[in-house]
């Protein structure tokens, strides 16, 4: 019983007990990260920096931070692993977190403590990367179903889908969508697509994120927004509402991300297998590709700064792709 308190402890990121000296490190850690990096990414950092620290209280002495040796370092990892079953993308984050911490002392405490040195690289090797969810890989099929059934059951829900799959947008991107957004006159490469009235906030590196325009395939996203439009009209008016934002709850407020896992659920019900947000992307890439779109326009579409990240999200195969060559097999 006692060992699942303390696994309990630690998970929670209980502070209780932790060294004063080691919670106003964190603390002036945090401050100083926050000037250039994203509240999102600050959670992440104090729940990784908590979780170390509650171990190190439970586990090793409760040492403060800059006299904890390499071996405990190690340990702290091996219990990660042994005892919290953690995955090797959170021991990475892990990894990343402890080290920057590192770096924020040699850099600002230098004179405090000249003999400090960040060991986390050193001392921790990099997880390789694991499939710890099965991949789903959606077919033109199962698309065209889900948008079908969607289409008689909710329309909002239909046009999520649609502007996902249209514009490879991620959940957060998707629920910060405003009507104003979309000006359909407004389009981009080759009249095919449209670009949004303005930059929006996308995932990236910096407090405010990257800012980019989006670009959604035209025709095959306007007919399902202009069938989900009245509706949510006649929502807002219901509920005495004002708001842009696309995507909306039953009482007419903005969708958040328990809506969307709501939303989730009934997407994996109807197509029977395990259905995430991320595999739309990965349908977008892999649709273009399969039409031919050259990796550098695909790219630019998305707004990667690296063409490798089209051979990441495109799950095509070669079984998938023509060849204009095998003419010269037929007989």
């Amino acid at each position: 019983m006692p060992r699942q308190t303390f696994r309990n402890d630690i998970t929670s990121g209980n502070l209780d007990g932790i060294n004063p000296k080691n919670i106003e490190l964190m603390k002036r850690f945090l401050k100083e990260k926050s000037t250039r990096t994203s509240d999102k990414t600050i959670v992440v950092y104090e729940s990784n920096l908590n979780m170390f620290f509650a171990w190190n209280s439970v586990h090793n002495n409760n040492k403060f931070f800059v006299d904890i040796k390499k071996l405990e370092f190690a340990d702290f990892f091996s219990f990660c692993v042994d005892e919290l079953k953690v995955g090797s993308s959170r021991q990475n984050n892990l990894r990343s977190v402890l080290s920057s911490f590192s770096v924020f002392i040699e850099k600002f405490y230098d004179e405090e403590f000249p003999n400090f040195r960040n060991v986390i690289l050193k001392v921790v090797e990099s997880s390789p990367k694991e499939t710890r969810r099965e991949k789903t890989i959606l077919t033109d099929e199962q698309i065209e179903d889900l948008l079908q059934y969607l289409s008689e059951k909710d329309k909002q829900q239909a046009c999520w889908i649609a502007l996902a799959i249209t514009s490879g947008a991620r959940i957060s991107e998707l629920l910060a969508f405003e009507t104003d957004l979309i000006d359909e006159n407004r389009m981009a490469f080759g009249d095919l697509f449209l670009e949004t009235t303005r930059q929006i906030k996308t995932k990236g590196r910096g407090k405010s994120g990257k800012l980019l325009y989006k670009y959604i395939l035209r025709d095959k996203f306007l007919p399902y927004y202009h069938a989900w439009l009245p509706e949510r009209e006649k929502i807002l008016k219901d509920n005495k509402l004002n708001h842009n934002y696309l995507f909306i709850k039953q009482d007419g407020n903005p969708a958040t991300q328990a809506t969307i896992r709501w939303w989730v659920e009934g997407f994996e019900n109807h197509l029977k297998v395990p259905f995430y947000n991320h595999c739309l992307r990965h349908y977008l890439t892999t649709l273009l590709s399969k039409k031919n779109i050259p990796p550098m326009l695909i790219k630019e579409i998305f707004g990667w700064t690296s063409i490798e990240m089209v051979s990441l999200y495109d799950d095509t195969t070669a079984r998938d792709r023509t060849y204009k060559e095998l003419e010269n097999l037929k007989i």
